[in-house]
C-alpha cells in the first residue's frame, strides 16, 4: 500500500473517530441539557359559560394552571358545585381531569365589581388528551332576578389578582 493510500485511509479513520466519537461524547451532554431545561407553556384556562335557566349557569373549564372564577354585576348568595367528569349533550368530559381544589358550597359577592367566587389550587388537566377530556364543570345557582357575568382567569392574569374575594355564606341557594 502506497503512502498516499495510507494517508487517505488515516484521514478517513480520523474523521470517522471525530464524527462518531463527538456524537458519543455529545449525546450525554445533550441529554443533560434536556433534563435541566424546563419547557414552559403559558398558563391557560379555556372555558365556556352556559346560562341553563334563570338563576343557573354552568361553566366548563379546562386549564393547565390554577384559575379563578369571577362574577361581575351581581350581589347576593350563590351556590356552587363542581363535577369532575360526566356527560354533556352526549359527549363525555373529564376523563383526563382532576379535581382542581375544594369549592365552597355557598359564597356571596358583596359588590358588583369583579369578585372571585372560586379559586382553584391545581390545574384541571391530569393527563394529556383533548380539551374536553381535561375539563371540569362548575354549576352556579343564584337569585333568578340577578344576571351576573362570569369569567375564568388564570391566577397570573391581572383581573384575577385584583378581584375581591367573595364572602362565605351559610345557606345554599335553592
Amino acid at each position: 500500500m502506497g503512502i498516499k493510500k495510507k494517508i487517505f485511509l488515516g484521514w478517513i479513520a480520523f474523521e470517522a473517530i471525530g464524527l462518531f466519537g463527538g456524537l458519543l461524547i455529545g449525546f450525554p451532554a445533550a441529554a443533560q441539557i434536556v433534563d435541566r431545561v424546563m419547557l414552559s407553556v403559558a398558563p391557560r384556562a379555556a372555558h365556556v359559560v352556559t346560562p341553563i335557566a334563570p338563576g343557573l349557569t354552568e361553566i366548563m373549564v379546562a386549564s393547565n394552571a390554577p384559575f379563578t372564577v369571577l362574577s361581575e354585576g351581581a350581589v347576593g348568595d350563590m351556590s356552587m358545585r363542581l363535577t369532575v367528569s360526566g356527560t354533556i349533550n352526549g359527549k363525555a368530559f373529564g376523563g383526563q381531569a382532576q379535581d382542581p381544589g375544594q369549592i365552597a358550597e355557598c359564597v356571596t359577592p358583596t359588590a358588583p365589581t369583579p369578585t372571585a367566587l372560586y379559586t382553584a389550587t391545581r390545574r384541571t388537566a391530569a393527563n394529556r388528551g383533548e380539551i374536553i377530556s381535561q375539563a371540569v364543570m362548575i354549576h352556579i345557582k343564584y337569585d333568578k332576578a340577578l344576571s351576573p357575568k362570569f369569567t375564568v382567569k388564570t391566577l397570573d392574569q391581572p383581573e384575577a389578582k385584583s378581584a375581591r374575594q367573595a364572602m362565605a355564606c351559610s345557606h345554599i341557594v335553592g
